[in-house]
């Protein structure tokens, strides 16, 4: 999984490409670690890279969001296509984090 992060004032955005899995657990420690110095009010996460994503990566994602909850973020997810929309309306995830 390769990633971006994004400031623009009070608004953070979090673009993930490739596949999101168990083995990408590191690098979302430094997102979520991230969450607080950030200053943002708001985080949009991107999934229109994504091709792939397994339970242990949906559970990575709660991580964010559980992290932006304690530092009075909201969190929304846009743009997922194919087998990762799949996997969000299977989970129903949006019972939990707003798609957009």
């Amino acid at each position: 999984m390769q990633f971006d992060l994004t400031n623009d004032g009070k608004r953070r955005e979090l673009t993930l490409r490739g596949r999101l899995t168990f083995s990408d657990h590191e690098s979302f420690r430094k997102i979520t670690a991230g969450m607080a110095e950030s200053g943002a009010n708001s985080c949009s996460i991107n999934l229109s890279g994504l091709e792939f994503i397994d339970s242990a990566g949906l559970g990575l994602l709660l991580l964010v969001n559980e992290a932006a909850q304690e530092n009075h973020v909201k969190v929304s997810i846009r743009g997922a296509r194919e087998q990762v929309k799949k996997m969000l309306e299977i989970t129903k995830f949006s019972e939990v984090i707003p798609i957009e």
